[in-house]
């Protein structure tokens, strides 16, 4: 049976707790330090409490605002992906306007060697070994966000310098890579490891689709088969 509780009981617990007191008490009154306004106290604490919530909500608007953003200039990238005709007009997006609409400093694509004829004019498209290409992702991956590395410089050029994030997307026909799309930002925070990529995927999912629509004719023999479903 539990012991009665008795006023010295009580002080004598307390004693023994002194953080309990602490935490429930508030700061002294200078009015009278012999009375503690409990009422005032715990008001104080539901206006600290509301205003935590308050930051959280703010917080939340602000990400789902960034979210919307992000998520409307992936969209207007994919459209411009959709209208070209051609592939030197895809490349041409790529390679001139893709950057604007994804609010970051530079984008390339890269290609592996093979692809196109020698004869057909690559600019502005990267024509890269494959094994440099496979290079960027880890395996299983598709998609790799980092800072700046040693082979940057491979994709961007001199440009490769000012660039503080990177996002590298696997572009693939069947179950072999064909290409990478690169994009560039000089801000160190715009690409980091763990940030959500399911956006980006899909702008990767899009290009591969346009790029297999436009490249039959370009081509070359040894890659051909890579458009083809596998026995």
């Amino acid at each position: 049976m539990a012991s009665k509780l008795t006023r010295d009981s009580v002080l004598a617990w307390l004693d023994k707790h002194p953080d309990v007191l602490a935490e429930l008490l508030p700061e002294g009154d200078a009015r009278d330090a012999r009375v503690v306004d409990f009422h005032r106290h715990l008001i104080d604490r539901l206006k600290d409490s509301l205003a935590e919530r308050t930051a959280d909500r703010d917080a939340l608007v602000d990400t789902s605002r960034s979210n919307l953003a992000s998520q409307h200039q992936v969209h207007e990238a994919a459209l411009a992906l959709l209208r070209p005709r051609s592939f030197e007009d895809l490349a041409w997006v790529i390679s001139r306007e893709l950057h604007d609409y994804l609010h970051a400093d530079v984008a390339v694509l890269a290609l592996d060697h093979r692809v196109l004829w020698p004869e057909r004019k690559a600019e502005p498209v990267l024509l890269l070994p494959a094994m440099l290409l496979e290079a960027q992702f880890a395996p299983g991956q598709s998609i790799c966000l980092s800072g700046v590395r040693e082979d940057s410089e491979e994709f961007f050029g001199p440009a490769a310098s000012l660039i503080g994030s990177q996002a590298m997307v696997k572009l693939e026909l069947g179950r072999q890579v064909f290409g990478v799309l690169a994009i560039g930002d000089r801000d160190a925070g715009t690409f980091e490891p763990g940030q959500a990529t399911h956006l980006v995927r899909f702008l990767g999912d899009v290009l591969a689709l346009r790029l297999q629509q436009l490249l039959p004719q370009s081509l070359a023999p040894e890659a051909a088969r890579w458009s083809q479903p596998e026995n």
